[in-house]
């Protein structure tokens, strides 16, 4: 294998994929990335077993062939090196041989026959939709996956397709995000739970203009874009019913402005325990009031001016709950869903029916 590679678009293509190694391995190949030769381009691939990606590079191909090689190493080497095309050959002891300039490097690789495979064999039923969509829903709920390593079903975002609409939710059993998007025509209904470290790197590779195609299948999750491809073991289990966790209605409705909310909300919880950082909301007639106290530091109060006439409802929440769930919301205006002190409150955008985030109250 013999090749010539741009060095920035080399690093471009080491970074999508590189997160994905763990410096811990039980395998050592798979603390290495694939380098291998397809037509006029080098595919760099990486996988930890549960998810994986590949990625294409143009490339001048002198020699075709493939290695493996520290991920890590190869990484932090090509980011050293001045933006120059760079020359990659694989000696025949499968140590590899780079030069840039007056730089040149000489890596132990590994023979590829034992890396294991990213692409699936399965013929997938692809859904287009743009990547901003995509990136949007995702951060309008992976804030509220689950970090509880033994409700191993919450450790992810639900992906439910169906008709012409996509939704994604995602749940810790203290708050409950969801997304929904009409993509097109999505075709039969399919459903999976797509684990954490995949919806992280989906969210770190996506752009801003191009379009996408995701696909769930049986046991996995496949994101392709242009030269791009990543696949995600699905988590096995059972998700919530979510559906059945969103009330219904709400006798007590409040539309409120977002930074006006979350600036109190940040002035307030200062003096809230750190823990859990609780808030007490005290909604009156023409008036929203937040307050929080600890023994050790002291109190803090603040009042809102709003346009609400129904009965008298105080709850108490996590601040950091309610300030994640308003962040995705990109309009000025949301809405505030309230029942009483000991059911869920509702936060949803007043333009985007799309949206919502239910988040159980605390005593206070």
């Amino acid at each position: 294998m013999e090749v010539v590679l741009n060095r920035d678009a080399f690093l471009k293509g080491l970074q999508m994929v590189q997160n994905i190694v763990e410096p811990r391995q039980t395998l050592p190949i798979l603390a290495n990335v694939l380098l291998e030769t397809d037509g006029e381009t080098v595919r760099l691939t990486a996988t930890d077993l549960e998810v994986g990606a590949r990625v294409a590079v143009p490339a001048r191909v002198a020699g075709k062939g493939a290695i493996t090689v520290s991920a890590r190493k190869l990484t932090e080497i090509v980011k050293e090196l001045p933006a120059a095309d760079l020359s990659l050959r694989v000696q025949d002891n499968a140590s590899v041989s780079l030069k840039c300039g007056s730089a040149s490097y000489k890596l132990v690789g590994m023979a590829p026959d034992d890396f294991p495979p990213v692409v699936p064999s399965a013929q997938a039923a692809w859904i287009r939709l743009e990547a901003k969509t995509l990136r949007e829903m995702l951060a309008a709920t992976s804030f509220a996956i689950s970090h509880d390593e033994t409700r191993y079903a919450l450790n992810g975002v639900l992906f439910a397709l169906a008709g012409k609409d996509a939704r994604l939710v995602a749940t810790d059993g203290h708050r409950l995000a969801l997304a929904s998007r009409t993509v097109g025509n999505v075709g039969a209904a399919v459903t999976g739970i797509v684990p954490r470290k995949a919806v992280v790197e989906i969210q770190r590779v996506l752009g801003a203009g191009e379009e996408v195609q995701i696909a769930v299948t049986e046991n996995q999750f496949l994101l392709q874009m242009p030269n791009f491809l990543m696949t995600a073991r699905l988590i096995e289990g059972q998700f919530p019913n979510y559906e059945a966790v969103i009330p219904k209605g709400h006798p007590g409705k409040l539309v409120i402005s977002r930074t006006a909310l979350a600036g109190a909300l940040r002035r307030v919880a200062v003096m809230a325990e750190e823990r859990n950082k609780p808030v007490k909301f005290v909604l009156a007639p023409a008036a929203l009031k937040l307050s929080a106290s600890s023994a050790d530091l002291g109190e803090a109060e603040e009042t809102l001016d709003v346009d609400y006439g129904g009965a008298e409802v105080t709850i108490g929440f996590n601040s950091r709950y309610v300030l994640d769930a308003i962040s995705p919301i990109e309009r000025e205006q949301i809405v505030l869903e309230f029942k009483d002190g000991l059911s869920p409150g509702v936060i949803r955008s007043v333009e985007d029916e799309g949206y919502c985030c239910v988040i159980m109250p605390m005593r206070i």
